[in-house]
Order: structure tokens, then C-alpha cells, then sequence
């Protein structure tokens, strides 16, 4: 079966979960029928997360774990598309659960557009300052970039022979608004999906750190300050 989907899981000291999501990916995708593969990068994990990959890569078919220092779910993303073969690339969390109907509605627009958004309805576990973040970042993300999408934040499908035309500078979260600005600029089509937003599995969402939400938007000034500059004549 040829590769429709490529699954890139980034994961840093995930040991506790990393076993759960993997298998919950596997069987969801396996259940779909779709042609996938599934690409664990650890980014320089100094716990037992290197071990716990290279097991799953041994024990499931269509796993492939990769090694690497720390270089943020940008960086992660990167070299896990290096390594990718499917038509599409998606970036699942580390710490959350996978069911086919999680998948399903991705899947389902391969091949109609080169740009796959998904939308959250609801914002699971966020607290006051997260809410009010996920309302305002969109809209900064409109202002900036004339980027106008529901949910610029979330799990996303694009287009691998598209993907591989652009070039990523930011390492964290601003990765992502990158992504799609700079796959507008190329000419990639974009649709939008409702998904549904999991209960993590365990621990604390890292967004919700004030020093992460402030990596975030000074990542996302910087990337358009060089965006601007790039767009000059």
C-alpha cells in the first residue's frame, strides 16, 4: 500500500505517554484503511523516551523513531518531514489520544486541497488567560499576515511535495502560523475541518506556561518582520 499520510509525533521526555499515543495512532490509522506511517522524532528527550521509540519502532510496522538534540516542535516537525514518504504530513501530540474519527475528517479532503486546517469547537482544559489567547491569536495572525482562518493553532495537513518547496525558521509554536503563511504565498489551496480537541492524556499543556505564550508571540513578530523583508522589492 502506498503512503497517503505521514504522522510526524515530536516528543520530549514523554515517556509516560509516548507508548499509549503511539498505539492509539497505529490501531486509529489502521482502522482508516489509509496507507500510513508514523515518525517519532525525539527531540533530545533525557528521559527514557529514546528507549520507549526505538521499542515501538521494533514491535509496530509503519514506525520509524529518530534521534535528535532539542530543538524545539518546530525543528521536530522539520526533520521528521525529512524523513516522511506520504502524500500529506500531519503533526500529532505526544500526550494525545487518537481515535479514527480524530483522523477522519483529514483524510477525508486528501486530494481536494493542498492544505488541510483543523478547527476546534471547544478549547478542553484551558483556563481563563488560554481562552482569551486562543480568541486574540487568530485575529493578530489576520492582521499581520491577511491570513484569515478559524484556528491557525492546531493540527494541520499539508501537502508534502508543497511543504518541501517552503523553508521554516521558527523552532516553537510559531511554526505552524508560519506554515500556512508561507503555503499561501506558494499558491496552496486551504480548507477547513471541524475536529474534535482531546483531553490530553496526562500532565500540563505547555501553552499554558506564561513564558511559552510570550516565546510564542515575540517567535510570531520576529517571523513577520522577516516575512515583510522577504516581501519587499
Amino acid at each position: 500500500m502506498s503512503v497517503a499520510l505521514s504522522v510526524i509525533l515530536p516528543a520530549y521526555n514523554e515517556e509516560a505517554l509516548l507508548g499509549d499515543c503511539v498505539r492509539q495512532l497505529h490501531a486509529a490509522l489502521t482502522a482508516l484503511r489509509v496507507g500510513a506511517e508514523i515518525i517519532i522524532v525525539n527531540d533530545g528527550s533525557r528521559d527514557r523516551t529514546k528507549d520507549i521509540a526505538d521499542q515501538l519502532a521494533r514491535d509496530l510496522p509503519g514506525i520509524v523513531a529518530v534521534h535528535q538534540a532539542n530543538q524545539g516542535i518546530g525543528g521536530a516537525f522539520r526533520t521528521g518531514a525529512t524523513r516522511a514518504t506520504g502524500d500529506y504530513l500531519i503533526l500529532w501530540p505526544a500526550d494525545m489520544p487518537a481515535e479514527p474519527a480524530d483522523l477522519a475528517p483529514y483524510t477525508a479532503q486528501f486530494g481536494r486541497a493542498d492544505v488541510i486546517v483543523g478547527v476546534r469547537a471547544q478549547r478542553l482544559g484551558y483556563n481563563p488567560l488560554m481562552r482569551l489567547n486562543a480568541w486574540l491569536y487568530p485575529r493578530l495572525v489576520a492582521t499581520l499576515f491577511g491570513l484569515r482562518l478559524r484556528d491557525v493553532n492546531w493540527i494541520h495537513a499539508y501537502r508534502r511535495s508543497l511543504f518541501n518547496r517552503i523553508t521554516l525558521t521558527q523552532r516553537g509554536i510559531p511554526m505552524l502560523v508560519e506554515a500556512l503563511v508561507r503555503l499561501r504565498d506558494l499558491g496552496a489551496t486551504f480548507t477547513e475541518v471541524d475536529v474534535r480537541m482531546k483531553v490530553r492524556l496526562g500532565g500540563v499543556a505547555s501553552a499554558s506556561r506564561f513564558k511559552v505564550m510570550w516565546r510564542t508571540l515575540t517567535g510570531l513578530f520576529s517571523f513577520w518582520k522577516l516575512w515583510r523583508r522577504e516581501r519587499r522589492p
